[in-house]
């Protein structure tokens, strides 16, 4: 476990590792995470910020204005992202970071390989996430599900949308897909996508799945 201590509370995470190069960080609480989390996963797939410096009420501001308020904390459970996403925290361009980014730069600092960082507090989402750690890892399952969106483009057009309605950029979409899909417990995905095609992403997630 690692600790910091503010005047408010102490604050602890926990960390595990898990399949496909992957390390799974936890939080005492929902809010906790995602505010540790939210600067990090808009870097690698915001409509809005990925791949760009921004501030914390940068994206607070634009995430009230899209979505009516201040709600990331709430809405969003799980988090993913490739460790290369660190580097530019690392490097100083994310100044002035929070305590929390702080906190979750320490608990990697002694790694500079490449692998993947996951945030959840509960089985479902954990789940999801490693779905997106599968197809990072796994470049013959990447190859794949790349195949079955490209195959099944028209059929999956409208859940594309869907996901890309949720806050996710473009290029993230087939990941998208194939994490939420697989998750089988979504009703708009389930109501609106051909069970045949629901089962041939399934196949693929548990045949590459198996390690």
């Amino acid at each position: 476990m690692h600790y910091y201590h503010t005047l408010e509370y102490l604050i602890m995470f926990t960390t595990k590792k898990l399949p496909f190069n992957s390390v799974l960080v936890q939080a005492e609480s929902q809010m906790v995470l995602a505010e540790t989390f939210m600067r990090f996963q808009e870097y690698y797939e915001s409509p809005k910020f990925k791949d760009t410096i921004f501030t914390v009420g940068q994206l607070k501001t634009w995430y009230s204005e899209t979505y009516g308020a201040d709600t990331y904390t709430r809405d969003w459970s799980g988090f993913n992202f490739p460790s290369s996403v660190l580097q530019p925290f690392r490097e100083g361009l994310f100044d002035p970071l929070t305590k929390l980014e702080q906190e979750l730069l320490l608990l990697f600092r002694y790694r500079h390989d490449n692998f993947y960082i996951i945030g959840a507090n509960d089985p479902e989402t954990i789940r999801h996430e490693l779905a997106h750690a599968l197809f990072n890892y796994s470049m013959q399952y990447k190859s794949q599900i790349n195949q079955l969106c490209k195959t099944y483009q028209k059929e999956l057009k409208k859940i594309a949308q869907y996901l890309l309605d949720k806050g996710y950029h473009s290029g993230v979409i087939n990941d998208e897909l194939q994490a939420y899909i697989t998750d089988n417990d979504d009703q708009f995905i389930l109501n609106n996508l051909d069970k045949e095609l629901i089962d041939k992403f399934n196949k693929a997630y548990e045949t590459h799945s198996r390690i």
